[in-house]
């Protein structure tokens, strides 16, 4: 039996998506079965940074729609073997209530080992169907004040329903910070009141391979992050892995 775990952030362009995609594929390229459900409904991104594209027909309203079958819904990325994903719908009128999410994760779970949902940002309807399905939480935030802030707002919504959540620090440049240009990580920690389980760099190799769904070099700094990241999901005792200094 698997687990799922919500990829979430209360400012925008803080990187959830990216971010469920790296781990979703380090996961996979540990050998674990990994489902990534894009909950983002009308913005959705994940079929494109995992090479899926126009092959996706269906996408998650369609099977509470009745369209099709769960399986014709679930489309395995060509970039990687054991991968993934579920299309958010078109249109935010397509949306799935929180039960229909729930259920969807549950009955999932049986044959994945890990669903990661990628949330859309802030505390609307979307937060609350993403979350529904979810039994631990990612919190996703730069290492800026506003969105440090707002990801302690999410993280006591998480705490509230019982979802256990963790920090991830994403696009960290170590430059700025160490001429105190930005806060320093610690800071961040702090203002977000979570418990840090990794911190990403910004990586124009990452951003250049999910524009183009194409797979994520695995030489780069942010790879090795995203590597750590998944092995610290399923349990495992890792350090922080070395940023190189931008």
């Amino acid at each position: 039996m698997g687990f799922s775990a919500v990829v979430t952030s209360g400012k925008g362009g803080a990187g959830k998506s990216t971010i469920t995609a790296g781990v979703g594929y380090s996961l996979a390229s540990l050998g674990k079965q990994v489902l990534l459900v894009d909950g983002d409904a009308g913005l959705r991104s994940l079929d494109l940074m995992l090479g899926i594209g126009s092959a996706a027909v269906y996408d998650m309203s369609d099977i509470f729609a009745g369209n099709c079958e769960p399986g014709r819904a679930v489309y395995p990325s060509p970039l990687v073997e054991n991968l993934y994903v579920i299309p958010a719908p078109g249109g935010l009128e397509r949306m799935c209530t929180p039960a229909e999410m729930k259920l969807l994760c549950s009955a999932l779970t049986a044959h994945f080992d890990v669903i990661l949902i990628d949330c859309p940002a802030g505390m609307g309807a979307g937060f609350e169907a993403s979350v529904a399905g979810a039994e631990r939480a990612l919190v996703v935030t730069t290492p800026d004040m506003v969105c440090a802030r707002d990801a302690e707002i999410i993280g006591g919504l998480l705490d509230a329903r019982n979802i256990p959540a963790h920090l991830l620090i994403n696009r960290v440049r170590i430059s700025p910070i160490l001429k105190g240009y930005m806060p320093n990580l610690d800071t961040i920690i702090d203002v977000a009141g979570l418990q840090l389980m990794g911190v990403i760099p910004e990586d124009e190799e990452v951003a250049i391979a999910t524009a183009n769904g194409e797979p994520i070099p695995t030489d780069c700094n942010a790879a090795l992050c995203f590597a750590n990241i998944a092995r610290r999901l399923l349990g495992e005792n890792v350090p922080l892995a070395a940023i190189h200094r931008m």
